[in-house]
């Protein structure tokens, strides 16, 4: 792989975390305008039941919490040794402006994630951790062979995509 090609997917890389990151966000929004109010805890198990198969980590749940707190989107109190998030004014009015679009990328995610379980993505990328949990080298005729199964997929979808934008 060159250089540049190696650059590009590593700014294509970026720019998806970027876009998870900022989806995250709208959902635990939309997780406490549900909820009114919640603990981290009721929040990611909102999620979870939202999604199926997806339960934010900690790691993932509380900066983004501190973050739409900075942002002024919601605010939180201590009750019974739990922090409880709620919406402000500013992030109620925020999510209720979105909230088809929202649910709209919700229902999205939800397929996409459907479509990752069908194809056993979850499995696959178990599989390529312990590869290089265990240091691994895959020989290139294997990975060879991986990348035209991989690029058959793609045909396979994109057809899909162009069925659907005919229509």
């Amino acid at each position: 792989m060159s250089s540049s090609a190696r650059s590009q997917g590593s700014i294509d890389l970026e720019l998806a975390i970027k876009g998870i990151k900022g989806i995250f966000r709208v959902i635990v929004l939309y997780a406490l305008y549900k909820l009114n109010e919640a603990h981290g805890y009721a929040i990611k198990s909102f999620i979870n039941n939202l999604l199926g198969i997806y339960t934010p980590s900690s790691g993932i749940l509380y900066p983004t919490l501190r973050e739409l707190e900075k942002l002024g989107l919601i605010t939180s109190t201590w009750r019974d040794r739990r922090r409880v998030y709620m919406l402000t004014t500013r992030g109620f009015e925020y999510i209720n402006n979105k909230l088809i679009e929202v649910e709209s990328v919700v229902n999205k995610i939800k397929k996409a994630l459907d479509i990752l379980t069908n194809i056993r993505f979850f499995e696959l990328m178990r599989v390529i951790r312990e590869l290089w949990e265990h240091n691994v080298e895959i020989p290139p005729r294997v990975l060879e062979n991986i990348r035209l199964r991989v690029e058959e997929i793609i045909k396979l979808l994109s057809n899909i995509i162009e069925v659907k934008r005919e229509q």
